[in-house]
Order: C-alpha cells, then structure tokens, then sequence
C-alpha cells in the first residue's frame, strides 16, 4: 500500500506540473520559444490591418539588428497612437519592436553586411528599375514595399516566401516555417516585386560569375527555393541579360550624367535631346 501510495502521490506531482505548464502557456500565449524547440516553435498569422496586436506580446530593442530570420520589417510611423515605429517578425516565431524607423534598421543591416543600397539602385536603374529597388546581396532579398527613397516603408524578405496567392484585393505570403502573412497590395504590385528582385538577382550573379571567370575560378551558386529562384528558372519571367563589358559601360554613362545633374543642380541633362511628344509622356527617368 505505501508503494501504491508513493507512485499515486508522484503521478499527481506530475499531473499538477503538467496543469501548471498548461496554464502558463496560456497565459502567455505569444511568449518568445528558444530556437532549439524547433518543432514547438508559434505559427505566425499576420494581417496588416491587425498587425499592431503584436505589440504587446513583441520583445523590445533599442538598436534593433536583423539577421537571417527576419522576414517582414512594418513600419508603424504612421501610427500616432504607439510610440514605436517599427515590428520585425521573424521565422522563429519571434517577434520584435522599435521605437527606431524602418529606414534606420534597414540601413544598419545593410552596413552590417557590407552592402552599398544606392551602388545597388544604380544597378538597378540600368536594369530598368526605377521605383520599389530591392536590396539583393547573395540570396538574400528585400523589398520595399513603397518607394523606399522618400519616407520610412515596410520591407519584406522574399527569400523567405514561398508562394504568393491573390486574396480579394490583398495578397497572401507563404512564408517559411509554415507563417502567414496578408498585405495589402495587389497580386499584380507583389508579382512585379518578385520579377524585380529576380532581375536583379540574376544580374548580380551573373557579374559575380563572369568577373571570377576572368580569373580562371568558377564559383556554384545555390539557394533555397523561394518564389524568387523559381522566378528565375521560369520561362514566363526570362529575359536576355547584357554582357559584363556593357554593365559597366552603362553604369559608367549613369554615374556621369547624376554628376552633371548634381554639378548644375537642374533636371536631367538629355532631356533637351528628347522629342516634345517624349517630354509629356510618364518619364521615370527622375523618380
């Protein structure tokens, strides 16, 4: 009877350790999992509408540093009734706060990891993207989703999306570790994003590939699956890229005419060489 006793009083131990675990997750049903619980990690559901709910449960950071989970940067700087400006989620399941903008976050990542964003919009207005440039370094791929040179934007890592569906007149992200994401912008705005950054990427790794060929090295490069590389093996997306030799000689002719534009302090200088009928259409040439 004492051994029943004892096994009768461990198992009500445990049972009362079970009910107290139970209560405190949902007590706190948004607290931060450590990475290592991979399998028990939070499925994210975000609605950009909704999406101030997280604050509460976000953990705050003054210098906010993304890294490789972070999927979606919102800027909150519209909204007066927070005193932060910005939410970072990430694959994790975690996420995170600041009262930093978006346009300081993204700019501290870029320095992190070496990259110069307006050497990359150079790049990308010789590859006839002129408003929305994403930010590509490797396989790793940011978008603004406004124009990004003017006010603070959201940004959004679609290296980690893998699929894109037309949901009434928002779009909804398949993101990696199973989370959901709903933004509202039009299917057509998201597949014009992706085509994009696909352009660019391609570009970089294509004078990243000729440049180690001059050496005499090959270099592979591989990616996870994302809707970027199955943009790029797509046909309906395909276009030929100019060689090394011709990128360089349209990056030269860019940079020496914003040199002129700067030194005059006036418009573009090749405007005067455009028909007038040219001049009234839609010109990006300044955006």
């Amino acid at each position: 009877m004492d051994y029943d006793k004892e096994y009768m009083d461990s198992m009500m131990d445990r049972f009362d350790a079970l009910i107290r675990c139970s209560e405190d997750q949902k007590a706190r049903p948004y607290a931060l999992i450590p990475e290592q619980k991979g399998s028990d990690l939070r499925v994210l559901s975000i609605n950009e509408d909704r999406v101030q709910d997280f604050l509460d449960v976000a953990l705050e950071q003054t210098y906010l540093l993304l890294d490789d989970d972070s999927f979606y940067v919102c800027d909150l700087s519209k909204e007066i009734s927070s005193p932060y400006n910005t939410l970072v989620f990430q694959t994790n399941g975690s996420v995170l706060k600041s009262k930093e903008i978006t346009t300081h976050i993204i700019t501290r990542y870029m320095n992190y990891i070496g990259v110069d964003y307006k050497a990359t919009m150079q790049l990308g207005k010789s590859l006839g993207i002129f408003s929305q440039c994403p930010f590509v370094c490797g396989t790793l791929c940011f978008t603004p989703l406004n124009g990004a040179s003017r006010k603070p934007v959201s940004w959004l890592g679609l290296h980690h999306v893998q699929a894109i569906t037309a949901h009434q007149k928002a779009t909804y992200f398949n993101i990696d570790g199973k989370h959901e994401l709903t933004l509202n912008v039009s299917h057509k705005t998201a597949s014009r994003l992706i085509r994009q950054t696909k352009i660019l990427s391609d570009s970089q790794q294509r004078m990243v590939t000729e440049w180690l060929a001059l050496m005499h090295h090959q270099k592979e490069f591989s990616s996870r699956p994302n809707v970027v590389t199955r943009c790029t093996v797509s046909s309906h997306f395909s276009q030929p890229l100019p060689l090394l030799s011709t990128w360089l000689m349209t990056l030269s002719f860019l940079q020496g005419r914003w040199i002129v534009q700067d030194l005059l302090k006036e418009g573009d200088p090749l405007l005067d060489l455009l028909p007038p009928e040219k001049l009234n259409d839609e010109n990006e040439i300044n955006d």
